[in-house]
């Protein structure tokens, strides 16, 4: 979180809890959360695929093909690119699921996130883990939930699917 203003130096206050602002200068800044996507995909035999994270915060743990969105993309087009990169297969038949708060906290610093998940297929089935994942695997749905999994929001989401109709 920003300690001292980008403009005059001076040390900032949070004011409310999405605004910090200056109150020598009168610089303000509104806090957003960091926006992510995650996929929530099923192979033939209706098994949903994790990936294993590379790198910390949670590296090993398991977690969805995903990750943040870069500013000049749309939501699906980021997914598409961190699917492509992440496990080198294209994806169709995007759907909306949901979207879940939580936090992200990578050297120190506990950041606001929120990851809107998507359903979809694969174009393909010549899986191959890249960039930020060492491995993936399809999970029966009786055992997502034992799996060591990265994120509050990703055991939230998968309690939801496996409640739903998928």
């Amino acid at each position: 979180m920003l300690k001292f203003c980008p403009q005059c130096g001076k040390p900032l206050e949070k004011s409310v809890v999405r605004l910090i602002t200056c109150n020598h200068c009168g610089f303000y800044y509104y806090l957003a959360p960091a926006l992510a996507n995650g996929l929530f995909l099923e192979n033939e035999k209706g098994e949903v695929l994790l990936v294993k994270r590379r790198f910390e915060p949670f590296k090993n743990f398991w977690d969805s093909p995903g990750g943040f969105i870069d500013f000049d993309e749309d939501i699906e087009q980021s997914l598409r690119q961190e699917i492509r990169e992440e496990l080198g297969v294209e994806i169709k038949s995007l759907k909306y699921f949901g979207s879940y708060p939580d936090y992200y906290e990578y050297k120190n610093i506990n950041y606001h996130s929120l990851v809107v998940v998507f359903t979809g297929t694969s174009v393909g089935n010549k899986f191959k883990a890249s960039d930020d994942i060492s491995d993936f695997k399809f999970f029966k749905k009786t055992e997502l939930l034992a799996a060591k999994l990265a994120f509050t929001w990703l055991k939230k989401a998968l309690q939801e699917y496996l409640s739903s109709s998928h």
